[in-house]
């Protein structure tokens, strides 16, 4: 629950605006945990979905366990979110035929009209995505172990 970059809301929206004109289709939020913060997390996606993004959300908590919390937050940042991969990753067992899934145990919520179980892109295999940036190798998308 320490460190990060405190960002204000409006320069998060110039840079969705460039990734707009980029052709990115959606934002992701996780890691740390997104609904530990939802006041914030739900005004993020609320003005990315009005400017026609997408919203994924990845949460250590389950659907249910979010849903009893019963705190308007909570409530409100998943009415902006069109998919919740919900529950802990577990480095045990490791998902490599879902895409964007990193272990067995975690299940997707399609919580909006948006995506549907049968579109293309859930057929997929996990992936590895490579990014050199500033010298650095950074690694996404693919379960360990």
């Amino acid at each position: 629950m320490t460190g990060g970059t405190p960002r204000h809301l409006d320069e998060l929206m110039v840079k969705l605006e460039i990734a707009a004109e980029q052709g990115v289709e959606g934002i992701t939020l996780l890691g740390g945990e997104p609904f530990a913060q939802a006041a914030a997390a739900a005004q993020l996606a609320a003005r990315a979905q009005q400017r026609g993004f997408s919203v994924m959300a990845f949460s250590g908590f389950t659907l249910a366990q979010l849903q009893n919390r019963r705190d308007p937050d909570v409530t409100r940042l998943l009415e902006q979110t069109d998919l919740l991969v919900d529950g802990p990753f577990l480095t045990q067992h490791p998902d490599r035929n879902r895409r964007w899934i990193g272990s067995t145990n975690q299940q997707i919520h399609f919580l909006t009209n948006r995506y549907q179980a049968e579109d293309p892109c859930w057929k997929e295999p996990n992936t590895v995505e490579l990014r050199w940036i500033d010298g650095e190798l950074q690694v996404n998308g693919f379960p360990t172990g």
